[in-house]
C-alpha cells in the first residue's frame, strides 16, 4: 500500500447533515458553526494535496487562471460535492456558486446559509493555492431554501468588511458592490 496516497471515504451527504443538527443541538448555532469551519479548514490539506497531485506535483501558482478553476471544480465534481462555478464578484472578491453542493439540505431548512464544514474546507484550500489567508463566506444556501450555495472569498479584511455590511442589513450583492 502507497502510504503517500491519500485515504479517502465515501459518505452519504446527509452525514453532514446529521453531523450540523447533532453539534447544533449539543453545542449550540454559534459554537457548531465554529466547529464545523474547524474541521472544514483542517480537512482542506488532504484536498489541497490532491489538488496538487492533480497537477503532477506542479506548483498550482504556475496555472492559469481558468485551468486552476477548472482542476478545482473537477476535484469536488469527482468525489460527490457538487458542481462549482467561479466568478468574480468584486474586484478582489471571488465568488463560487454551485445549485447541486453535496453537503446542503434542502428538506431541512435552515434561517441562515449552513455549509459550515464547506466555508473552512474552502478557505484553507484556496489560501494555500494563493499563499495568503482566504476568509470564505457562505452568503446563499440551498439549506435555506436558496436556489443555490454561494460562497464568496478573498481577503479576511474584506469578507471581515462585507459580513459587516450584511450584518447591518445589506444584501450580498449591494454589500459588495459598496466596497472600496
Amino acid at each position: 500500500m502507497n502510504e503517500a496516497r491519500s485515504h479517502e471515504l465515501a459518505l452519504p451527504a446527509a452525514a453532514f447533515t446529521a453531523l450540523r443538527h447533532t453539534l447544533i443541538a449539543e453545542l449550540g448555532a454559534q459554537r457548531a458553526a465554529a466547529v464545523l469551519r474547524q474541521a472544514g479548514h483542517a480537512a482542506g490539506d488532504a484536498l489541497f494535496r490532491a489538488l496538487a497531485q492533480s497537477r503532477g506535483g506542479t506548483d498550482l501558482a504556475e496555472l492559469e487562471a481558468s485551468e486552476f478553476w477548472k482542476r478545482l471544480t473537477h476535484l469536488f465534481a469527482a468525489r460527490g460535492w457538487g458542481s462549482l462555478q467561479q466568478s468574480a464578484a468584486h474586484p478582489g472578491i471571488g465568488a463560487l456558486g454551485s445549485a447541486d453542493w453535496g453537503v446542503a439540505d434542502p428538506a431541512a431548512p435552515a434561517r441562515r446559509p449552513s455549509c459550515f464544514f464547506s466555508t473552512g474546507l474552502l478557505a484553507n484550500l484556496l489560501g494555500q493555492t494563493a499563499d495568503a489567508d482566504v476568509a470564505v463566506l457562505e452568503v446563499e444556501c440551498r439549506s435555506r431554501g436558496d436556489q443555490q450555495c454561494r460562497f464568496l472569498f478573498g481577503s479576511p479584511e474584506a469578507l471581515d468588511a462585507l459580513y459587516s455590511r450584511m450584518a447591518a442589513g445589506e444584501k450580498p450583492d449591494y454589500a459588495v458592490a459598496q466596497l472600496y
